[in-house]
């Protein structure tokens, strides 16, 4: 899926067990312009890489909470990217729901990235749980 003469998409994955971020997927064309906005809202991210064929769009680890203001730095970010593509049409995803941002809701993208930090945080939580049941080897 990559971006057309009238719509960009933005997916948002979960991320790593136990890492508390979330995967944005991107077309590769607004990379550079992500990134810097990722960075101007103080939001930490890194770039991943993803070995698998047929991938078109580029991915960034996003945290979503602690510095930058969390989700609110991450939804301004978004909001700052949809006035900057006026007359385009950017669809926010996650799995089978999306919204269409172009009309720009803050509390309702916001909402979206929490359901998201929600999601993360109860799969972290289940990564903790369950590491904490494991065996320690001795020999390490």
């Amino acid at each position: 899926m990559t971006a057309d003469a009238e719509s960009i998409p933005l997916l948002v994955t979960l991320g790593h067990s136990g890492d508390g971020m979330f995967n944005l997927r991107f077309p590769p064309e607004y990379r550079d312009e992500i990134l810097s906005l990722l960075d101007d809202n103080g939001i930490e991210h890194g770039t991943i890489m993803e070995f698998s064929a047929g991938t078109d769009l580029a991915i960034e680890a996003v945290k979503f909470l602690g510095a930058g203001g969390g989700l609110v730095a991450i939804s301004l970010m978004i909001k700052t990217f949809v006035q900057r593509h006026n007359g385009k049409r950017v669809i926010l995803k996650r799995g089978e729901f999306e919204i269409e941002v172009a009309g720009f809701s803050e509390k309702k993208t916001e909402q979206f990235l929490q359901t998201m930090a929600t999601e993360q945080a109860q799969r972290d939580a289940e990564w903790r749980r369950v590491v904490g049941k494991m065996p320690v080897d001795e020999n390490d």
